[in-house]
C-alpha cells in the first residue's frame, strides 16, 4: 500500500468510525447508566434503521483504521510500536465482534414495547390471563437484555483497554524513536498518543468503578476523539507526502 492509500485508510477510517460511535452514544446511550436496562431499552425502541447505520459505519471505519495503522509499522520502530499496533488491532476486533449486540438490544426493546402494549390492552379488557402472559414476557425481555448488556459492558471495557494501551505504547514509541510529524507539525504525535491511552485507561479502570459510567464514557470519548485526531494527523501527512 502506498503512502496515499495508508493515509486515506487511517484518516478516513477514523472519521467514519467516530461518526458511528457518536450516533451510537446519542441514540442508544444518552444519559442512561450501563445498568439502567429500562432506559437503555427505551432509547433503543424503534431504532432499527439507526442501529443498521451505526453498525455499517463502525464495521467500515474500524477495518480501515487497522489497514492504515498496520501499514505505518516502522515509522517509530521497535517493540513498543509493534505491541501498540497489535493491541489496537485486537481492540478493534473486540469492538466489531460485539456489534451484533446492538441489533439484539433493538429487537428486545421492540418486543418489550409490544408486550407493554399487550398488558395495557389486556388490562382494559379485564383479561387477567393475558396480563399475566404479557407481564412474564416483559420481565423475560428485560432479564435477557440485562444479561446481554452485562456482556456488552465487559467486552466494551476490554476493547477500550486494548485500544488505550495500544495508543499509549504507540505514543511512547513515537516519543522515543521517531521524528515523524503529522500534517500539523505543532501537535506532537508521541505525547498525543500517551494522552489518548491515559484517558481511556483511567476512564475504564478508575472513573467507571468509582464515579459513573456516563462520566467514564465522557472521558473515554475524549480519548477516542483524540485518537481519531492522531489518525487524521498521521493519515493526512502520509496522504499528502510522496512515496
Amino acid at each position: 500500500m502506498d503512502n496515499k492509500g495508508k493515509g486515506i485508510c487511517l484518516a478516513l477510517g477514523g472519521i467514519v468510525a467516530f461518526i458511528g460511535w457518536i450516533l451510537y452514544q446519542v441514540t442508544f446511550i444518552g444519559n442512561a447508566e450501563n445498568d439502567d436496562i429500562a432506559a437503555l431499552l427505551e432509547n433503543a425502541t424503534g431504532e432499527t434503521v439507526m442501529a443498521t447505520v451505526v453498525i455499517l459505519l463502525i464495521i467500515i471505519g474500524l477495518p480501515m483504521v487497522v489497514a492504515g495503522l498496520r501499514s505505518t509499522i516502522g515509522q517509530a520502530g521497535g517493540t513498543l510500536e509493534t505491541l501498540g499496533i497489535g493491541f489496537v488491532t485486537l481492540g478493534i476486533i473486540v469492538f466489531i465482534a460485539t456489534l451484533g449486540i446492538l441489533g439484539t438490544q433493538v429487537t428486545m426493546a421492540d418486543k418489550l414495547a409490544t408486550y407493554m402494549g399487550g398488558i395495557a390492552a389486556a388490562g382494559a379488557a379485564g383479561d387477567a390471563e393475558a396480563i399475566l402472559k404479557y407481564t412474564d414476557a416483559a420481565y423475560a425481555a428485560q432479564i435477557s437484555t440485562g444479561a446481554v448488556q452485562a456482556f456488552n459492558v465487559a467486552a466494551g471495557n476490554i476493547g477500550s483497554l486494548l485500544w488505550g494501551a495500544g495508543f499509549f505504547l504507540i505514543g511512547v514509541a513515537y516519543t522515543l524513536n521517531s521524528s515523524f510529524k503529522g500534517i500539523i507539525p505543532a501537535i506532537p504525535l508521541g505525547p498525543l498518543g500517551i494522552i489518548v491511552g491515559t484517558l481511556i485507561i483511567v476512564s475504564v479502570l478508575i472513573i467507571d468503578p468509582i464515579a459513573s459510567s456516563s462520566t467514564a464514557g465522557l472521558v473515554g470519548g475524549i480519548g477516542f476523539a483524540l485518537s481519531v485526531l492522531w489518525a487524521i494527523l498521521v493519515g493526512g501527512k502520509l496522504a499528502t507526502s510522496s512515496d
